[in-house]
């Protein structure tokens, strides 16, 4: 069965019968992958590399508001963090599962994300309205420019639901590349979607088995977009942290 995507405020896929079609703003989940061949992705991994890019880091917190096997939660931040990587850009996971204290205690999971942090919350399921359909299985929240988000969900029943047309990933597969997905509409902004790879809105049987063994990932042009924007990012912090230690010391002066 051929799902496609569609431009929306919460995310997520759009049947192909094509009933509606929202006009909002937010890019969402649209949901993995035309295929994306090995020569090409092969290409934009080794320019990368050869370009000799300068280490590059997000942060990445996960707030888990339904219980998610750990291997899930693993497998998904692993799929997600190899397809960053062959971008150019590391990922780092901060684990923020509410029902236990040490979350909940937890300053990381607690304090205002600065420019380098991304949430992502993976919830039961979304409700059943125009904001997000039926076959919607994530989102992304845009920001105003310069700035294209900091936002993104997954519905985990959802994730099941689609596993049925891809019995060849598993659930924590399915969520990485979910993950990556939205996560790569928040570096490259709304409208993100292409004819082929990770950010494509169409996708199939076939490129699910193409997504297990693991032939998706970003253009190398989206790559160079996206290590663009978390440069952006590290810089805008760098500046908060200098005007935040310059007003300190104007302060402690008087």
């Amino acid at each position: 069965m051929d799902y496609r995507g569609s431009t929306t405020a919460s995310g997520g896929w759009r049947n192909s019968n094509g009933r509606s079609r929202l006009k909002l703003a937010a890019s969402g989940l649209a949901m993995l992958m035309a295929a994306f061949t090995d020569s090409i992705q092969g290409l934009a991994v080794d320019q990368i590399h050869q370009e000799g890019t300068p280490h590059l880091q997000i942060a990445v917190r996960v707030f888990t508001f339904i219980p998610l096997a750990p291997v899930d939660l693993t497998a998904a931040e692993r799929e997600t963090s190899m397809i960053f990587q062959k971008a150019g850009v590391d990922v780092k996971w901060v684990n923020c599962s509410q029902p236990t204290q040490e979350a909940r205690q937890d300053p990381s999971c607690q304090t205002p994300n600065a420019p380098t942090e991304i949430f992502v919350r993976v919830v039961p399921d979304f409700l059943e309205d125009h904001y997000v359909p039926k076959s919607s299985m994530g989102y992304a929240v845009p920001t105003q420019t310069p700035h294209h988000g900091y936002v993104a969900g997954i519905a985990l029943e959802r994730a099941r639901k689609q596993l049925l047309d891809g019995r060849t990933l598993t659930l924590g597969q399915l969520l990485g590349f979910g993950m990556a997905h939205e996560i790569g509409h928040l570096l490259l902004g709304t409208n993100s979607h292409s004819p082929s790879g990770l950010m494509c809105a169409h996708w199939g049987k076939r490129e699910m088995v193409l997504a297990a063994r693991g032939q998706f990932g970003f253009s190398a042009q989206q790559a160079e977009i996206i290590r663009a924007d978390v440069q952006a990012r590290i810089s805008e912090q760098a500046s908060r942290q200098q005007a935040a230690q310059a007003m300190a010391s104007k302060s402690a002066s008087h």
